[in-house]
């Protein structure tokens, strides 16, 4: 009797574990995302995702060299446009500490003088 209640319990606290998503999903929350991300932020990393897949995409021979061009265009002006509002909308301390690289949109190292993305001299920027 005791070990059937104790079975009973466990296969509970299983569906219980198993159905939690679910019943998170169904109440209008995205599992996983207890804090939503700001659609400043989201339209970034979407574009660098986007200018990643592209990039696969061309290496696989998916897309020509023409169409990387207009859509690697595309994507950058999205994701420095989103780089650009985010650091205007920080306050001034914050946005002296942290810059981004202007051709790739890389977050940069305070002392460092090349982007560790894509190998653009930071150097020239501050003149």
């Amino acid at each position: 009797m005791v070990i059937t209640a104790l079975m009973w319990a466990a296969v509970a606290a299983v569906a219980l574990y198993v159905a939690w998503p679910l019943l998170q999903a169904r109440a209008g929350r995205e599992v996983g995302d207890a804090d939503a991300v700001p659609p400043l932020e989201r339209q970034k990393r979407e574009a660098l995702a986007a200018i990643k897949e592209a990039e696969f995409d061309r290496a696989m021979g998916k897309l020509s060299d023409e169409d990387f061009d207009a859509l690697n265009a595309r994507y950058r002006a999205q994701a420095l446009a989103a780089i650009n509002a985010l650091a205007a909308a920080r306050p001034s301390g914050a946005a002296a500490r942290q810059s981004y690289c202007p051709q790739c949109g890389a977050k940069r190292v305070t002392a460092a003088n090349f982007c560790g993305g894509c190998g653009h001299d930071l150097r020239q920027r501050a003149a």
